[in-house]
């Protein structure tokens, strides 16, 4: 019987430690967490690799080839500056109907978002972030709120961390 309980335990641990349960839906493709993406990386470490990855692993837009060519195209050295431009111009190569969330994905969060069009894992440098588009919903930013770690865009009301979304139409 100790066994089963050493086997369980173990288990157990594995899916604490890679946050495997806690998921939420959409986000479920997101990639593992590295050292090096960690909060506390370096900026050094961060910034020496400034290029754009972009994976989308949902497109119900069908516009999911246009905005990974629009996040590419990003040449920016500026972490801040590479969140703006890449909610502004997914919002602009999604149609400008949608409400668009980008999101380090080292900080901790809450999303209850209805109606997502697309999902896309965006790497810029080291950092991980996701790419939600979509038609209403929330969001609650439990980390660190500034620029280098999210931006937003469409029909909003803001109190602090917590967004709460509206459709356009």
């Amino acid at each position: 019987m100790r066994r089963k309980t050493t086997l369980a335990t173990l288990a157990l641990a594995a899916v604490a430690l890679t946050g495997a349960a806690s998921l939420p839906a959409q986000a479920a493709e997101r990639p593992a967490v590295t050292a090096a993406a960690a909060p506390d990386a370096s900026p050094a470490a961060a910034a020496a690799d400034k290029s754009v990855n972009v994976n989308v692993s949902m497109d119900q837009l069908g516009r999911g080839k246009a905005i990974a060519d629009a996040l590419r195209s990003i040449k920016t050295d500026d972490r801040g500056s590479f969140v703006q431009q890449a909610v502004d111009k997914a919002f602009d190569a999604a149609g400008g109907r949608h409400n668009v969330m980008l999101f380090n994905l080292s900080h901790n969060y809450d999303d209850r978002f209805s109606g997502t069009r697309v999902y896309a894992n965006v790497q810029w440098g080291n950092i991980h972030y996701g790419l939600w588009i979509f038609e209403s919903g929330q969001f609650t930013n439990q980390g660190d709120g500034g620029w280098i770690n999210w931006g937003f865009r469409g029909w909003f009301d803001r109190d602090g961390g917590h967004i709460n979304f509206r459709r356009s139409w």
